[in-house]
């Protein structure tokens, strides 16, 4: 569970088999620290709770590509958090994936905002697709796109 703070919480949830998520997720962190008094969590799917979800003011997920698709991982996250979704509304939040083709990876962007519209997270940009490894530039938006959302909650 997240530490209950007077500051703002961001919650980095990514599930990663390769590592190229996992890099994208320290991305979005890095950028996220970069914002004074604004406390950064990241946490493996299969560590975060819904109780993270609930303490956390602004929410990140991201996930490998699978035929266009999140991962069974990331999909079972979600779908493990139904009994809070209504209560996530107003959040901030975006979501990313790491793809072997763009195509499909915007895909799978996609099943992430159809969970979120559930959810009813204030969503930040388009999401983010990086195919395989992330580039030096990719990174660099992606600590960009942690520093924006971050920004949001001071």
């Amino acid at each position: 569970m997240l530490e209950v703070k007077e500051m703002p919480n961001v919650l980095i949830v990514y599930h990663s088999r390769t590592g190229n998520t996992q890099k994208l997720a320290e991305a979005i962190a890095d950028g996220a620290r970069r914002i004074e008094n604004v406390a950064v969590h990241l946490k493996r799917w299969d560590e975060a709770t819904n109780d993270d979800l609930l303490q956390a003011d602004a929410i990140f997920m991201g996930s490998p590509t699978y035929f266009s698709l999140m991962s069974a991982e990331m999909k079972k996250f979600i779908d493990d958090s139904v009994s809070i979704f209504r209560r996530l509304k107003g959040k901030k939040g975006a979501y990313f994936t790491s793809c072997g083709q763009i195509f499909s990876g915007k895909l799978a962007l996609q099943a992430f905002q159809q969970a979120w519209d559930w959810y009813e997270i204030d969503v930040v940009g388009e999401g983010l697709v990086c195919r395989g490894a992330a580039s030096p530039e990719v990174l660099k938006e992606a600590a960009e796109l942690g520093e924006k959302v971050a920004r949001m909650l001071t």
